[in-house]
């Protein structure tokens, strides 16, 4: 007769601890930096100037990026409440998906981007494209992706089927 002992999962802490609470304050900067832009496109009178044909290239290229923004931050709002779920019960798919959102985000943003440069080519005015939030993604997924897949205090903890 063989048993079989279930190792027991691992507190949150040390590093792990630091990297769940940089996943969770970029999951709230983002949503509170969604405030102005979601207001933005909520607003009848310019989503009626949107819809004219009449409409300048330059509105409906800013208005595109700013809605990829709104999507892409809701993606990754959505996607740390899922992450937090998974946390909680510490599951053992939780290293996986982690990764798989850092580098979701990163080809998101990178879409983004390259959309927006080319509809400012197309349209033939120069606007400014922020960076700010690729270089996060970046960073982020620079960071994280390594971490969640070597360490062994991840796979430690997270080990509930």
């Amino acid at each position: 007769m063989t048993t079989s002992t279930k190792t027991e999962p691992r507190r949150i802490g040390g590093c792990l601890l630091i990297a769940l609470l940089c996943l969770a304050a970029w999951a709230l900067s983002t949503a509170i930096a969604l405030r102005d832009p979601l207001k933005l496109m909520l607003e009848w009178e310019l989503l009626a100037v949107f819809a004219r044909s009449e409409t300048h290239g330059w509105y409906r290229a800013v208005m595109t990026m700013v809605g990829c923004d709104v999507m892409i931050g809701a993606f990754i709002v959505a996607g740390a409440g899922w992450l937090t779920l998974l946390a909680w019960r510490k599951s053992a798919r939780f290293a996986v998906q982690v990764q798989a959102w850092l580098l979701a985000i990163v080809v998101m943003r990178t879409g983004a981007y390259l959309l927006g440069d080319y509809m400012t080519h197309v349209i033939g005015i120069a606007i400014a494209i922020p960076l700010d939030g690729f270089v996060q993604a970046v960073i982020a997924a620079a960071l994280g992706i390594p971490y969640f897949r070597l360490s062994r205090r991840v796979h430690q903890t997270f080990v509930n089927a």
